[in-house]
């Protein structure tokens, strides 16, 4: 292949990175977790849920942390170490436990989950909390 061959690619490349970009920025991400999806479904549609209804997966303990709870707090409530960065940085955290050991964690993107509490059992419900927002009851 000659060097203009190559040079050829490289703005398709370019093009291609930058169109994924270019949609991610404006709101055209897959969630990550089934779970993600359903709260977004429930925030969207203003409707109420008990979580364990969202869940794929068997659990007893919830918490539920906010963006920028510091690293500190979350491992004083879950009892050890779930996150690396001095703080979470981005959107709400969910941490399931079953039996005192973690069984998954969710980042939900957007920080629109909140609550009275860090720890929540089982009967816990996602209810409508104003314009836009959920709340563990």
């Amino acid at each position: 292949m000659t060097g203009l061959g190559r040079h050829r690619w490289v703005p398709r490349w370019l093009i291609v990175i930058v169109l994924a970009l270019a949609v991610q920025g404006c709101g055209v991400i897959v969630a990550d977790d089934p779970l993600e999806t359903k709260l977004g479904d429930l925030k969207d549609r203003g409707q109420s849920a008990p979580l364990r209804d969202l869940t794929e997966f068997d659990w007893d303990e919830v918490h539920l942390f906010n963006e920028y709870t510091r690293r500190e707090v979350i491992e004083e409530h879950v009892g050890q170490p779930v996150i690396s960065a001095d703080r979470h940085q981005s959107g709400s955290l969910l941490v399931f436990e079953l039996d005192g050991e973690v069984v998954k964690t969710v980042t939900v993107s957007g920080d629109y989950l909140r609550g009275d509490e860090f720890s929540y059992g089982p009967e816990v419900d996602v209810v409508p909390w104003g314009a836009g927002a959920l709340r563990f009851e």
